[in-house]
């Protein structure tokens, strides 16, 4: 169960969990439903799913839904309608779904399930603040209380749980997001991306994949680009994704004369594509979980410059599979861009053992058997 509506916060990262996990799960002898709200921010994990056969609700727990009475009562209500016997909600941040898990414990749903995308170092205490922040608190304990097991996609997201006092280690199965190696080494070269994009076949294509928000750091890498562009003038810099800053951030190339340097190339369905016309991944991160197009870039065989953020030290191994930088620092991400570009040797041997590394380490197989593995238990527990 997802309970995003809005347009403002995306949800790339749970979008491909669902996708990857959902059908996979049918398949492995699960009966799957998938409740969520309908919304333009969905529509594409609904065509997804509806492809694959996946039941689909229209369940709205939003935060845009209504009064947190009226949140609660839709979700306890759906889960009173349907049989079944476990639900696993799938949270793009750290306190979403309460009122789904708080529904589903009311209903008596025998096992609940929940996994975190992501989780802040350090949470706001002023969300605790005051009568109403107490109560908060208290809702937000005993929804955890309300939980079985809470996977946790890192290992960071784990000590951070833990340590927040949410779960105990017990409760918190480790089980990263994976991806379809195959999908991502063997593509078929049908979109000339490059082309389309006014890319000549002897500059270095550098891919930034993601939201154009903030948190995903794009201005550290603009920064950055004038003294890398001064060493290598034949990198061009293309940002797929699209979000609330592209308006800025297009300012930020006009200002510094980079136009002809980088390309907003906005959403691309063909991410297998985009990667197989690239020659390095960016990602210039302030905060992250374990994103998927991480193992996605080293499947494609790419070498990965990354903020040292989330789970991103544990998919990218320092000085084997790319590059890691601290967020924020321009001069970091230059200088790990500049050493990848003076020795493509080097580059082309971390792609490859990065390549080594998804395929050993990140089949989503892996991913869909540890999920199920989770739920047979609970259910084996739950009707003992």
């Amino acid at each position: 169960m997802l309970d995003y509506k809005g347009d403002q916060l995306q949800i790339g990262g749970t979008s491909n969990y669902l996708k990857l996990l959902a059908p996979r799960v049918r398949d492995a002898g699960f009966d799957v439903r998938v409740a969520m709200p309908y919304s333009p921010r969905t529509e594409d994990l609904l065509a997804v799913l509806q492809n694959a056969a996946i039941p689909v609700d229209d369940v709205d727990i939003s935060p845009q839904a209504g009064h947190v009475f009226r949140r609660l009562k839709t979700a306890y209500t759906y889960f009173l309608s349907r049989p079944l016997d476990l639900v696993h909600f799938v949270l793009p941040w750290w306190n979403s779904c309460e009122y789904g898990i708080l529904g589903a414990r009311l209903a008596s749903v025998s096992a609940r399930v929940v996994t975190y995308a992501s989780f802040p170092e350090v949470i706001d205490q002023r969300v605790y603040e005051g009568l109403s922040g107490a109560v908060r608190r208290q809702r937000h304990r005993f929804t955890c209380n309300s939980v079985h097991k809470a996977i946790s996609v890192c290992e960071i997201n784990k000590r951070r749980l833990v340590a927040n006092g949410f779960y105990s280690s017990q409760k918190v199965p480790v089980i990263k997001v994976m991806v379809e190696p195959d999908h991502f080494a063997c593509v078929d070269g049908s979109t000339d991306f490059r082309s389309n994009w006014g890319v000549d076949r002897s500059q270095v294509l550098i891919i930034v994949i993601g939201y154009l928000e903030e948190i995903k750091g794009h201005r550290y890498l603009l920064q950055a680009l004038p003294t890398i562009l001064q060493l290598h003038p034949n990198v061009v810099v293309v940002f797929v994704g699209d979000g609330v800053l592209k308006a800025s951030l297009e300012a930020q190339v006009r200002e510094n004369q980079l136009v002809e340097k980088v390309v907003f190339a906005g959403w691309q369905e063909d991410v297998p594509g985009v990667l197989a016309a690239s020659d390095l991944l960016v990602l210039p991160s302030l905060s992250e979980g374990l994103p998927f197009v991480v193992p996605e870039a080293m499947a494609a065989g790419l070498p990965v410059v990354a903020t040292r953020v989330g789970g991103i030290p544990e998919a990218v191994i320092e000085g084997q599979t790319g590059l890691l930088v601290e967020p924020a620092s321009p001069q970091g991400l230059e200088k790990a861009i500049v050493s990848l570009l003076d020795n493509p040797e080097r580059a082309r041997a971390m792609g490859k053992a990065g390549q080594a590394r998804a395929r050993d380490k990140f089949d989503v197989t892996r991913m869909v058997d540890e999920t199920c593995g989770v739920y047979r238990d609970l259910l084996r527990n739950s009707s003992n």
